[in-house]
């Protein structure tokens, strides 16, 4: 239903036979760069029309209903329907979750963007005759797919369970795996992985020099996350063309929020070259392009300020005498300009639009993983990290087969979900390197320059 039809009012949705949907997704009123007025209109406008689909069918929800809301204040209204069916979110504090994820994780995209599209590899809720297996033995009795964690309603959700671990008859194993027609525990392990030592090796938690190019209120939920993941120092430089009152006010908030962090703004332009050389931008870890001009709600117009400003970044990095480890992240938010973007070099991409909609796609099937998601876009949580192998092998190269991997990991109480070839790590034909899922007895020839994709509490 679009915005010329009223999709609050009970005849609309009567009309439409709503009652015989299988789900409802309903998106914002307005755009994320609307004014908070215009914002707490929409959610209103979604909590009436949430009330109004639950009307026609006669008081009681039947239906799984995905709803975009942007304060959380109305967020909290819809806990009090107290149906799990009816889901709410914010699509871009989600975003500002994974940008800072990403930011820390090169790679990760990539594997986000297979799990939550229907092709490739997906999240299923899947409950067996478990016959006392632990769960450090299941990923072992599954042809396809890799246990991350399990769901009961008592416990609810719990990911990397420990590995001794009894499951019970109540038990749904949380798994990853290529389809749901192709899950299939059988009573005997199908491999038993060989007993490797694990180097042990731990990353050293540090501070970050990152420069935001222009701004967008993505931004400010990126630095609030990062506050959580990298320690005191962190330096995180914004620079915007003629920054608005608006944007002044809210860097001097953040100054004193996140005491930790040195948060600067400069009036400065990013699209011009003479500008872009005079801050040494591959001095920095993290280059993070957001929309140049706060009011621009056309998706390609900002893909193409970033665009330009790419193609500035790599003729500086072509003309640096030293070597260039920055990487480079962007915010696209028309995902056919993704292709476009991948010819700059850049190391990672947010594609908005397709990422929010996918979750809220996957959500409308299975409103269940919900819970997954809430712990994988939570510091507290688990969450998924692509690490160098040399965090677990001290020689290399390795010749093991993935079930292998699977073990090795569980030493650190981490699940090995995947692998992501370092040689292959711009190459967009091979998913730029990541593989997940794979078949535990394929042999796979681990290079130091390689990573594993594991489900972790920490990056470290």
């Amino acid at each position: 239903i679009t915005n010329e039809c009223d999709f609050s009012n009970i005849n609309e949705l009567k009309r439409v036979n709503i009652s015989e949907a299988r789900s409802v997704i309903l998106l914002s009123n307005c755009s994320e760069s609307s004014g908070i007025d215009e914002k707490l209109i929409s959610d209103v406008l979604s909590i009436k029309t949430i009330m109004a689909i639950i009307s026609c069918q006669n008081g009681k929800n039947e239906l799984p209903i995905i709803a975009e809301i942007f304060t959380e204040e109305k967020r909290e209204l819809i806990s009090f329907f107290k149906d799990d069916n009816i889901i709410a979110l914010d699509s871009w504090d989600i975003m500002g979750k994974l940008l800072a994820q990403t930011s820390l994780t090169s790679g990760l995209e990539m594997v986000y963007n297979e799990m939550l599209s229907f092709e490739g590899c997906e999240v299923y809720f899947y409950k067996a005759e478990w016959n006392g297996v632990s769960f450090g033995g299941l990923p072992f009795h599954f042809k396809d797919g890799v246990p991350l964690g399990l769901y009961n309603e008592k416990d609810g959700l719990k990911l990397r369970p420990v590995k001794d671990y009894v499951m019970t008859p109540e038990d749904q194993v949380v798994i990853l795996a290529n389809d749901d027609s192709t899950i299939n525990f059988k009573s005997a392990a199908l491999l038993t992985p060989i007993d490797l030592t694990i180097f042990g090796k731990k990353k050293v938690r540090r501070s970050k020099n990152i420069l935001i190019l222009g701004w967008h209120n993505v931004g400010e939920v990126f630095i609030r996350e990062s506050y959580d993941y990298l320690s005191k120092g962190t330096k995180i430089n914004i620079l915007f063309n003629h920054p608005t009152k608006e944007l002044v006010t809210k860097v001097d908030e953040m100054k004193n929020k996140y005491e930790g962090f040195e948060i600067t703004l400069a009036n400065s332009n990013p699209m011009k070259l003479e500008d872009l050389q005079s801050i040494n931008p591959f001095e920095y870890d993290n280059i993070i392009i957001l929309s140049q001009n706060t009011d621009e709600l056309n998706s390609d117009k900002i893909d193409s300020d970033t665009l330009i400003i790419l193609l500035l970044l790599r003729n500086i990095k072509q003309e640096s005498e030293t070597e260039v480890t920055t990487n480079i992240i962007t915010q696209i938010l028309n995902s056919e300009n993704q292709e476009i973007i991948t010819q700059t070099d850049v190391d990672d991409f947010i594609i908005s639009n397709k990422l929010i909609t996918m979750i809220l796609a996957q959500l409308s099937e299975k409103p269940l993983i919900k819970k997954l998601y809430d712990d994988l876009f939570s510091e507290d949580g688990s969450e998924i990290y692509v690490k160098p192998a040399d965090l677990y092998f001290s020689e290399f190269p390795q010749t093991l087969r993935f079930g292998d991997l699977i073990g090795l990991t569980a030493k650190r109480e981490e699940i090995c979900l995947g692998i992501r070839k370092g040689n292959l790590s711009r190459d967009n034909s091979s998913n730029f390197g990541v593989r997940l899922n794979l078949p535990k007895d394929e042999v796979v020839i681990i290079q130091v320059d390689d990573y594993l994709v594991v489900l972790s509490e920490d990056e470290l």
